[in-house]
């Protein structure tokens, strides 16, 4: 592959990344109005056409790894394992 074709590529590449966080943006607003729009209406669930629109708290434990760590830090570490992988970036 020629120096042009990898040029295309990389330039390709970063205006798709670009399109994408531009939509990311845009599906986060319409996410927040029609969160918006149930809070309004003081409901947690709606019923739209064929879809339905649901913002509800859920509880979920998680594992607190931060404290884990200062308050077992010997134990922590003897269950870490390094692992080898390959990042990709373009800048």
């Amino acid at each position: 592959m020629s120096q042009d074709e990898i040029k295309n590529l990389v330039d390709s590449y970063l205006d798709i990344e670009q399109d994408i966080e531009e939509r990311r943006l845009v599906l986060e607003n319409i996410k927040n109005q029609l969160k918006s729009a149930l809070e309004e209406r003081g409901v947690d669930e709606l019923c739209v056409g064929e879809h339905v629109v649901r913002s509800k708290e859920v509880l979920t434990s998680i594992f607190d790894k931060t404290r884990f760590k200062l308050k077992y830090e010997e134990l922590y570490n003897s269950f870490l394992k390094q692992v080898v992988s390959k990042k990709f970036s373009i800048s």
